[in-house]
């Protein structure tokens, strides 16, 4: 078939032609329009947070831990985990949500095409074909139109936003959960060698006895010692078991990828030897909690407009080609054409359009004062990461400090008890008290890690796989 349908000619282009060039002009008069958003009032920060530069961990920030198997499994998390997975889907429901919202730019479109049959008394029949094109589009006048697709658009960005908020902490729950394996098979290592060395301790304790230079209350006290370690060990091991537990569910598994027994086979946590005194301003706002806040402000500031576009007059244009024929050859021959525009003013509903934008100021009120506090609730959460951090790094040194200091008591105490120059006494509280450091050294360590985590996790922007923090 050459050159164009014969209802592409004559009034059909020209109706389209003057379609199109109104709908451009209008679109045009749209983008001039913007929403205008309540910024919150300035929030004087302390000194912690500079303006300078500073060395930040990587993006991928559990990887200063320089643990592959961590790497591992945070990764397969941030794909497994049901929780981001839901998390995802609501950003795919925003994102479709914000297509759909924008489709209010462009007039709508319909064609039909229809037949129908009479009967009459004389037994005959009619058929007769329809045709039509009919085309509407809304004037933004009041921009309505574009402060919605601007609140979908908010509304978008914050569910993204929320989905690095989530990534951040699947992240920092698989760090802990899996550096804290790797310390409970350290302190049941720790435990196992403390018995080992109080049996041992028994032994000299026990032969005294039977050469009647020792009590058999000594010998209890050093046994009940012993057995005390035993319980400790319970402990552990009932901790090493929630640890797994936990560890698979943020992996979004059904049980662990180790057994209990591989986790004693795991070496002690490296400390990672970068440290933060300072962090810079625009890692606090790149936070996804506080730019989730600042979409949902911007989103309600938008429904704001929207409400009260919404008490304005709306004009409409339609348009319409129709036609109707028996023969359906030439059905396209002698089109209707149609052209209309309408205005619909509300004037009386009941004060419900002017309590709908009093209702949209009071959620973006609640916004702004959800965005204030987000941003003190964050800045406070860095600057308790900083301080815990500094905390048990000074106590982790001092710890090391005193360890030294109670092994050395200890071994001399050992000397002089096996040749009888001090009481037993004496020497179980030199063991105890190396007991009790040795332990308390190791939770610092687990301390120092977990503060670690909080801190990275504290200035992370959660968009991970990135390669420019």
């Amino acid at each position: 078939m050459s050159g164009p349908p014969s209802y592409l000619s004559g009034r059909s282009t020209r109706l389209a032609s003057r379609l199109f060039l109104l709908s451009s002009a209008v679109m045009a008069l749209q983008g001039c329009s913007s929403v205008a958003v309540s910024e919150p009032d300035p929030i004087v920060l302390p000194d912690t947070f500079t303006d300078q530069q500073q060395v930040l961990p990587a993006v991928d920030w559990w990887t200063t831990f320089n643990d592959s198997e961590l790497n591992e499994h945070v990764n397969d998390a941030l794909q497994g985990n049901y929780s981001l997975q839901a998390a995802e889907a609501r950003l795919r429901q925003s994102l479709a949500q914000l297509r759909g919202s924008r489709s209010d730019y462009y007039p709508e479109v319909n064609a039909e095409l229809g037949k129908s049959r009479e009967w009459t008394s004389e037994d005959s029949t009619t058929d007769t074909w329809s045709a039509g094109l009919t085309a509407s589009y809304e004037i933004d006048l009041w921009g309505g139109i574009r402060a919605g697709a601007a609140e979908s658009r908010f509304s978008a960005d914050a569910s993204e936003a929320a989905y690095r908020t989530l990534a951040n902490t699947v992240a920092g729950e698989v760090s802990t959960y899996w550096l804290g394996l790797r310390v409970q098979a350290g302190k049941l290592r720790l435990l196992e060698d403390q018995k080992q060395r109080l049996a041992t301790a028994l032994k000299v304790v026990e032969g005294r006895k039977r050469r009647g230079q020792a009590a058999l209350t000594d010998v209890w006290q050093q046994q009940q010692l012993v057995e005390s370690l035993s319980v400790d060990i319970i402990e552990a091991e009932a901790q090493r078991d929630i640890y797994l537990q936990q560890l698979a569910l943020w992996l979004g598994r059904g049980q662990a990828p180790l057994t209990a027994d591989m986790v004693s086979d795991l070496t002690p946590v490296p400390q990672p030897d970068m440290t933060l005194n300072s962090v810079p301003l625009e890692a606090l706002k790149a936070r996804p909690d506080i730019q989730e806040a600042y979409a949902r402000l911007q989103a309600a500031s938008a429904g704001v407009a929207v409400a009260a576009a919404n008490r304005y007059p709306r004009f409409s244009l339609s348009a319409s080609y129709r036609d109707s024929d028996a023969d359906f050859s030439q059905l396209f021959d002698n089109w209707v054409a149609n052209l209309a525009a309408s205005l619909v003013l509300p004037i009386i509903d009941g004060a419900g359009r002017r309590a709908e934008v009093e209702r949209q100021k009071a959620a973006e009120q609640e916004a702004l004062a959800d965005y204030s506090q987000t941003v003190l609730e964050a800045a406070q959460e860095v600057q308790q990461a900083l301080v815990e951090e500094q905390r048990y790094l000074k106590t982790l040194q001092s710890l090391t400090d005193q360890l030294e200091l109670a092994r050395k008591t200890l071994e001399l105490q050992d000397y002089y008890y096996a040749r009888g120059q001090i009481d037993f006494l004496d020497l179980l509280n030199a063991q105890q008290e190396l007991l009790s450091l040795e332990s308390q050294q190791l939770t610092a360590r687990w301390n120092l890690t977990q503060s670690r985590i909080q801190l990275y996790k504290a200035v992370s922007h959660g968009r991970f796989g990135e390669t420019d923090a």
